[in-house]
């Protein structure tokens, strides 16, 4: 496995994140998009921790903390909310979105970062 595609199933699984995200901002949006999104993350997430511990990746306790926090943050949205009003599903959206762009632009970066420099095939 080359390591440039290592890193293309990181990016694929980001951009699916993104549209999600951008599916609670239509309307008459109900939890089962949350679900979705819930499901999804946690796929990507258990996927980039297993890589993680498989790379013995220095900062993978930090950045298993980082998805705690969303998987937290996510799981409060799903249990505080059956209906969805407009700026309700803005504000959730760009909380979202904003927290991923974060997370991808950074923590992520440092994990491709490593993953491009490691010797583990």
């Amino acid at each position: 496995m080359q390591k440039t595609s290592d890193v293309i199933w990181q990016d694929t699984q980001h951009q699916q994140l993104f549209r999600l995200i951008d599916q609670i901002k239509e309307c008459n949006v109900d939890s089962s998009v949350f679900k979705k999104l819930n499901d999804y993350a946690e796929y990507h997430f258990m996927l980039e921790e297993q890589y993680m511990e498989t790379l013995e990746y220095p900062d993978r306790d930090t950045h298993k903390a980082a998805h705690d926090k969303f998987r937290r943050e996510l799981a409060t949205m799903l249990e505080e909310h059956e209906t969805y009003d407009e700026d309700l599903r803005q504000s959730l959206s760009l909380f979202l979105r904003e927290w991923l762009k974060r997370h991808v632009l950074g923590t992520d970066k440092k994990l491709e970062r490593f993953i491009m420099e490691s010797s583990v095939k």
